[in-house]
């Protein structure tokens, strides 16, 4: 798709070759061939798999079908330079004020319309335009429909913002037809959130917590951060290896050991969810040792977006007794600290990097020496020995000495070719490779992948250098049969995020342990730069209670909220946790109070309310609710140009049922067959794309092609669409609680006046530390609900029938939070 300034350069050019046309009468193919095809493709951005050409109708051969999600129309394309008969004046006319003029025309076009069922079409000579609604459903006369015009060459330039707007690839799929025929509807809607005084502000909170928070920030930034990977003891610590990491390094260790691995200890890789071996069949003919050159093929580590493959890849270099991999020269590259320093990806860079690290990381085997470059470079030297350096060899020592380090110097300038070099005298004279890791290149665009990946072959190919690298797994599932990923043969290993709750354990008792070791205080610095001590003791306590809370039977419904709603990016998970402890909203005093005094027999365990948590983590540090900010998704916001509160919840009924009946492995459905049949019963297709698109961002909806890591602008075509562990939980849980749709309430757009002031009445205000009155709350989300029957009875029946009430759905899992709440008022 292009832009729009993409697209008004290629119109310039387009408007230039119109003036060579000009001396010849076009007929109609011509028109077609040469005009047509050229606006629809190279400005308009529409692609050759969009459209269908010269299609049999029973009325005939229509030019022109252009297909998107929920929106195809016609275009009949007539002779070049005969004008139409249109209003020179006017950017829009009734079909009836221009009929008579055009007769022939409308009546070809309407009838390919009425034989393919679509109602839009474009008549066109490739200067002038017509767009057309050419039947209605409604029961009014199409001839009273107004048709938008575009009345030669020079008004699309002056106008083009709305030619681009109505016709392009791009203004389509995000609008879902012809803006042009819209109608035009206000939506008058209002928020609580918008008429509190203080939404922006921050709660007061008290001193402890003022002085935990940066210590807390401190000891879980640096746990929860990439930059701890290169730390051995919070490797072997804090990895968690699961049946399928264990087995992959096993398998990596025989691919780098001396021996050829037995047949009988090799798996076929496979990839897919059942993680059988992960290791291609060739290396069972590959004799791997010193004595062979031919590293092994490359390795690639794919993995979902914050499963654990950078730690994988620590995990098997960094630690324990790895006698396969201590006859290699292990070179790490981090592609984030290299673009630091290089703005592009070129192969000379790497390789002098690898070189640079390779002598500073082995300087035992003094490969910056005269005497190993020497070594290197005797084959070349000895040619030049015995023919160009020959004279000075004999009669000059100095001179040959300087010519030799002329020649030195130069060789090395050649980084690529160095590398090779000194690799290949590495593996001859020190029965050592080196192998050359590249990680984080699945934090970069596809096209930097594609360049690591092309990289990695070139290594082994030229330098004989063993590789690993780790792509998102997105990009290798939609390219491994396409160029250049289907030419080239690579070991696969898949990294499956481990379970989320044994992360999280192994990563409080490493912090524990860490600050017993240490007497005394714990220091931080808050946001204003103030330095900031706490007892180590008050730390401990602190986090001994959340240990104890988290992992207790009593405490499920937290754990259940962070495995499903961030699994499989542990990353992610994480991150949230984190956010709970930093929270404003987490009260640390009495975390460490309820520690402090609990019995001996630790029988008392503090539960943190899963309430607590949604709170403390959606708000953060703020008084209200703000979903452009907040980690808490508001599935009750309606799409762009629409008022509907329950298209979100349709589309994830839609996957949830069928994910339900029948299973996860079929889980999936088309995006155009969901897009179609929201449309049939009378969406806008744009709202559908909108709301698709917002819940792909917001993960409750993936791909099976694994998009929800790959970069888009917009909704890709027909994609297979499915729902998220985190859609499922959102679904089928989090909307019907209490404490969700307290948030939600919040900035929830009303579009009902009476029980917009209704609502904002008993609203209650947030006190300086964040609390709000508990029964007007209640009361609160009571008035929240029936706005939403309100506003769910007016929907259209078939809706209804098709997926019942969204409300009852709600509220038959809200009345048990309801029950109890109003106990307690």
């Amino acid at each position: 798709m292009l832009n729009i300034d993409e697209s008004k350069n290629n119109f310039d050019v387009y408007k230039e070759n119109i003036s060579d046309f000009e001396k010849n009468d076009l007929n109609e193919s011509d028109t077609r061939s040469k005009l047509i095809d050229a606006l629809l493709i190279n400005v308009l951005g529409w692609s050759e798999a969009d459209i269908k050409r010269e299609g049999r109708l029973e009325s005939g051969y229509f030019d022109y079908q252009i297909s998107s999600p929920g929106f195809t129309f016609i275009i009949e394309a007539k002779r070049n330079f005969k004008d139409f008969s249109i209003p020179t004046k006017h950017k829009k006319a009734k079909i009836k004020s221009i009929y008579s003029e055009n007769e022939e025309l409308f009546k070809q076009i309407r009838s390919y319309a009425i034989d393919s069922g679509l109602q839009f079409g474009i008549l066109t000579n490739g200067r002038q335009f017509i767009l057309v609604k050419l039947f209605n459903t409604d029961g009014k006369n199409w001839k009273e429909n107004e048709c938008l015009l575009f009345n030669g060459i020079e008004d699309i330039e002056a106008r083009f913002v709305e030619f681009y707007d109505n016709l392009s690839k791009y203004a389509i799929v995000n609008n879902g037809g012809f803006i042009f025929d819209f109608p035009v509807k206000k939506f008058e809607s209002n928020t609580i959130l918008s008429t509190l005084i203080d939404r922006d502000k921050e709660l007061v909170r008290n001193s402890l917590s003022i002085k935990l928070t940066p210590i807390i920030e401190k000891v879980f930034g640096e746990i929860f951060s990439d930059d701890n990977e290169d730390d051995k003891e919070f490797i072997e610590k804090c990895f968690v290896e699961n049946s399928e990491t264990k087995k992959n390094r096993d398998e990596i260790d025989r691919l780098f050991g001396d021996k050829a691995p037995q047949l009988s200890n090799v798996v076929k890789a496979v990839n897919t969810a059942s993680i059988k071996g992960q290791i291609s069949s060739e290396i069972n003919h590959d004799e791997i040792n010193i004595r062979n050159l031919v590293p092994p093929k490359p390795i690639v580590i794919v993995g979902s977006k914050g499963a654990g493959k950078t730690t994988f890849i620590n995990h098997l270099f960094k630690t324990g007794d790895n006698d396969s991999l201590k006859n290699h020269l292990i070179v790490y590259i981090d592609l984030r600290v290299f673009f630091d320093s290089y703005n592009s990806f070129e192969p000379s860079n790497i390789a002098k990097q690898i070189i640079e690290k390779t002598l500073d990381s082995y300087t035992e085997l003094e490969l910056h020496s005269i005497k190993a470059l020497r070594r290197i470079y005797s084959k070349k030297i000895k040619e030049n020995d015995e023919s160009i350096w020959l004279y000075d060899k004999q009669n000059s020592e100095s001179s040959y000495q300087s010519k030799l380090a002329i020649f030195l110097e130069e060789s090395k300038k050649d980084f690529p070719k160095h590398l090779e070099h000194l690799n290949k005298y590495l593996i001859k004279e020190h029965r050592k490779r080196i192998i050359v890791v590249v990680d984080n290149a699945d934090q970069y665009s596809s096209e930097i992948q594609e360049k690591v990946f092309l990289f990695a072959h070139s290594l082994a190919k030229s330098s004989y250098c063993g590789s690993i690298i780790s792509l998102r797994e997105g990009y290798y599932y939609k390219w491994r049969y396409s160029p250049p990923f289907d030419a080239y043969e690579s070991n696969v290993y898949h990294i499956t995020a481990p379970k989320y709750s044994e992360v999280l354990l192994r990563r409080i008792d490493y912090t524990l342990e860490k600050l017993e070791e240490i007497d005394g205080v714990t220091k931080g610095q808050n946001d204003m730069g103030h330095k900031i001590e706490v007892p180590n003791q008050a730390v401990i306590e602190f986090m001994s209670g959340l240990k104890d809370s988290l992992f207790s039977d009593q405490n499920t419904e937290l754990i259940n909220y962070l495995n499903f709603t961030t699994y499989p990016n542990i990353r992610e998970g994480l991150r949230v946790f984190k956010q709970f402890l930093i929270s404003g909203h987490t009260n640390v005093t009495d975390y460490i109070l309820r520690e402090r005094y609990k019995s001996s027999d630790r029988d008392n365990k503090q539960v943190i309310p899963i309430f607590e948590f949604v709170k403390a983590i959606g708000l953060h540090n703020k008084l209200y609710y703000n979903s452009e900010f907040s980690i808490i998704y508001n599935l009750f916001i309606p799409p762009t140009d629409s008022d509907d509160h329950f298209v979100n919840f349709y589309i994830l009924k839609d996957m949830f049922d069928i994910m339900e009946s029948k299973g996860s492995a079929n889980k999936n459905v088309l995006s155009n067959d969901l897009i179609d049949k929201f449309v049939s019963v009378g969406y806008r297709a744009n709202v559908i794309v909108n709301s698709l698109t917002n819940l792909l961002k917001f993960n409750l909806i993936d791909t099976d092609e694994q998009l929800s890591d790959v970069e888009w602008d917009v909704l890709p075509k027909n994609l297979n669409i499915g729902i998220t562990s985190k859609g499922h939980y959102y679904f089928k849980e989090l909307c019907t609680r209490f404490h969700y749709i307290d948030l939600c309430l919040q900035d929830t757009p009303i579009f009902d006046k009476g029980y917009f002031e209704k609502l904002k009445a008993i609203f209650p205000q947030s006190d300086a530390t964040g609390k709000r009155l508990l029964s007007e709350r209640l009361e609160s989300v009571n008035v929240f609900i029936d706005y939403l029957k309100e506003k769910e009875s007016k929907q259209a029946n078939n809706l209804k029938i098709m997926y019942g009430e969204i409300t009852d759905h709600i509220c038959n899992g809200l009345a048990a939070d309801l029950k109890r709440i109003e106990k307690k008022v």
